[in-house]
């Protein structure tokens, strides 16, 4: 009996020893993705990319699951990386001013955009640019923003220029933009809004459309993207395109929970950053050819387009160079960024050397290699956020 069951157990152990040798092994790092936009946006797109990526520069061995608009809304997904709710979020760091006020400044630079003479359409490429390579470089403060709330930053992201999406309301004029309710996704936006004698409100993207519909507010600042992104050309009846103009940069699309990443090996902090890399191109170069795309169909729905005068130009442009200043002066008095205007110095020559970089990009894999190329690939795995 005894001579049987020694037997039965090695002929088990064999058994399971062959069945785990014909088995492949399961990943070692399987990880779920939270991010509050719809699976088919510019940014859902992007995410499938990012998948793709770890997946291919890891050989498999890590496995990540998005969950679009459902384990964590925007303003929850802060916190839900911080706490490990999930391991990736994309956060948007304008929601969160206390925790990313460096951060937050960094993005209220992309008025900057409105300045560039001669402009090409490319400036969100360049700026995304700009703000990955600053933001890993040379912006520490960044750097312990993110380690106080327990993240590791590794990606980015910027929206084409913004535009006024309006129901029942035409903007031409300077005078047409008082006293109307904007809908603001920023501090910079508000300030806009009080320039022109409007009233900016701070409302997150999945609201908006509801906010326009019951007219709480007459027009959202946004890219012409969220059109279709959000549904938002059920009820957008009018748009003037390049007003406010600026972009939204406040993103940190690929933020890894920092207890996931610091028990990671070097191999697969590496494939992290090449995907981090690669969602910062694809949701940036999604939301760059989404543009046309949108106001295409916008007026094949019969959404009005109007041209802003050059008397609004010509302020808007005013208004972009003045906020340079009072950016800068907010910060360091609200927030204590004592470094703004340092920033601000630091930041111009970065922008400019990507404008140049970005000219020749025709197509999303090009970009996600300049980006690789420029920055992220000179970040040391081994070292970087322990």
């Amino acid at each position: 009996m005894k001579l049987e069951r020694t037997m039965n157990h090695s002929f088990w152990g064999l058994l399971g020893g062959a069945v785990l040798a014909a088995t492949p092994l399961l990943a070692e790092e399987r990880m779920n993705f939270a991010f509050g936009f719809p699976a088919t946006s510019a940014v859902g797109l992007a995410v499938e990319d990012y998948i793709t990526a770890a997946a291919e520069r890891s050989d498999g061995e890590i496995v990540i699951t998005g969950f679009p608009m459902t384990l964590l809304s925007i303003p929850e997904t802060n916190a839900g990386v911080r706490d490990r709710l999930a391991d990736i979020g994309f956060v948007l760091t304008p929601y969160h001013p206390a925790e990313y006020s460096t951060n937050l400044f960094l993005h209220e630079l992309n008025t900057l955009i409105n300045l560039r003479d001669n402009p090409t359409g490319k400036e969100p490429l360049a700026f995304a640019g700009a703000m990955l390579e600053y933001t890993f470089n040379m912006c520490p403060e960044c750097m312990e923003e993110f380690s106080a709330q327990n993240q590791v930053y590794t990606g980015g992201g910027v929206t084409p220029l913004y535009n006024m999406l309006c129901k029942d309301v035409s903007i031409t004029s300077i005078e047409d933009v008082a006293g109307l309710r904007l809908r603001a996704g920023g501090a910079g936006f508000v300030r806009f809004a009080d320039h022109f004698r409007a009233q900016g409100v701070t409302l997150p993207l999945n609201e908006v459309y509801e906010a326009l519909d019951q007219g709480i507010i007459e027009c959202a600042m946004l890219s012409a993207p969220e059109l279709i992104n959000y549904n938002l050309n059920e009820v957008v009846t009018d748009i003037t395109p390049a007003v406010p103009g600026g972009a939204f940069a406040g993103v940190a699309s690929a933020n890894i929970n920092a207890d996931r990443w610091k028990a990671m090996g070097d191999a697969e902090r590496e494939a992290l950053l090449w995907a981090g890399t690669q969602l910062t191109a694809s949701a940036t170069w999604n939301f760059y050819t989404d543009d046309n795309q949108a106001i295409e169909d916008a007026q094949a729905r019969g959404i009005r387009l109007h041209e802003a005068s050059p008397e609004l130009i010509a302020e808007v442009q005013e208004f972009s160079g003045q906020d340079l200043q009072t950016v800068a002066g907010l910060f360091m008095e609200d927030y204590g960024v004592a470094r703004a205007e340092v920033i601000i110095e630091e930041f111009r020559p970065v922008l400019e050397k990507w404008y140049g970089l970005v000219n020749n990009v025709e197509t999303k894999d090009q970009l996600h290699q300049l980006y690789w190329d420029q920055v992220s690939s000179k970040i040391d795995p081994a070292t970087y956020a322990n």
